[in-house]
């Protein structure tokens, strides 16, 4: 009687496991069907953060449990500040609002901890479909082709706020490489800094390589910008003999900044929510965006665009963000202090 009391015990505990599974799903599910997910970009449509994005949000709907459609809303301005500070504030917290943040979502914040209003920790982070490597690219009215060029005639550099990576890595180059480098604010996004290239407005900018072989192709072609120096820690293929930002720093304490300023490389493009999403929720994005990255449409209307694919798990992502949050305050302050930050 017992053998069969405690078979009958098990055996209705896994019936019970078995049907919570389904049931979990399907009240996922019942939240996204027929709803429309918000995808917000930190950045114009003109760039690489527009163009990931757009892909992304014709795809991930496709994995998530009830096929929600997904809509893009920009909202640039800060070097994405302004986008982190309202997915963490004001952006419902229920998983209907994804975001396609800055990959400096941590650097920045280390660096301008009382100015941006939110705690990089504390987003979700659903995975990468790239990583980021920039280059300080110049157009070549501005007569710099070489990192000496950039030592003797000064470069005025767009920027699209003190935020952005761009801006603190010009503060670092000059300070220990000797660089003349005179950022400007302002500009929202790489299409306008494009432009503003073009027009003479300014000389350069310091943003993604694939960014400029996906949206200006003809510049390369035609010598019409010339690749000064690259950031991360290891050089693109497509650039050999173009040097690193870190093997132009002087001492120690100078390349342990230029790791920093790389740790947001392989946080990349990628997707986040806000804090307080379900949990549930949020792992079934993650399982999607895994799937979506290995969708053969997705690769392969990624490859059409010129958008590559090296991707992360969410989880993988989080560690890199760890990291960046873990980096010696003592390197933050003087670093703060060379790009003219309060602490």
């Amino acid at each position: 009687m017992k053998v069969r009391m405690g078979s009958i015990l098990a055996g209705t505990a896994a019936l019970a496991m078995t049907a919570a599974m389904p049931v979990q799903a399907d009240e996922i599910a019942d939240f996204y069907k027929g709803k429309q997910m918000t995808l917000v970009i930190g950045f114009s449509a003109g760039g690489m953060y527009g163009l990931n994005g757009r892909l992304m949000s014709q795809y991930i709907g496709k994995y998530i449990p009830g096929n929600p459609s997904v809509v893009v809303q920009h909202r640039t301005g800060a070097g994405g500040a302004k986008a982190a500070n309202y997915i963490f504030n004001a952006a419902p917290k229920d998983g209907s609002v994804i975001a396609e943040l800055s990959k400096d979502v941590a650097v920045a914040k280390v660096l301008q901890p009382k100015k941006l209003k939110y705690d990089p920790g504390k987003f979700n982070y659903l995975g990468r479909m790239n990583t980021y490597a920039a280059t300080l690219m110049v157009w070549h009215g501005a007569g710099v082709k070489t990192v000496d060029d950039a030592r003797k005639k000064e470069i005025i550099m767009a920027n699209s706020g003190k935020a952005s990576h761009s801006y603190i890595e010009a503060a670092v180059l000059s300070h220990y490489a000797g660089l003349k480098i005179k950022p400007v604010v302002g500009y929202r996004g790489a299409a306008g800094m494009f432009k503003a290239m073009e027009s003479g407005e300014v000389h350069a900018r310091i943003g993604a390589y694939v960014s400029l072989k996906a949206n200006r192709p003809h510049w390369l072609e035609k010598n019409l910008v010339y690749n000064v120096i690259q950031t991360g820690l290891t050089k693109n293929s497509d650039l050999p003999n173009v040097p690193l930002m870190i093997d132009l720093m002087p001492n120690e304490e100078s390349r342990k900044m230029a790791e920093v300023l790389s740790l947001g490389g392989p946080v990349g493009w990628g997707l986040q929510t806000p804090p307080g999403v379900p949990q549930a929720r949020v792992a079934a994005m993650r399982k999607a965006f895994d799937m979506m990255v290995k969708d053969p449409g997705f690769l392969a209307d990624a490859k059409k665009r010129k958008a590559p694919v090296n991707p992360a798990t969410g989880a993988e992502v989080e560690g890199f963000i760890k990291k960046t949050l873990a980096v010696d305050p003592k390197l933050i302050a003087k670093m703060q202090k060379i790009a003219g930050f309060k602490s």
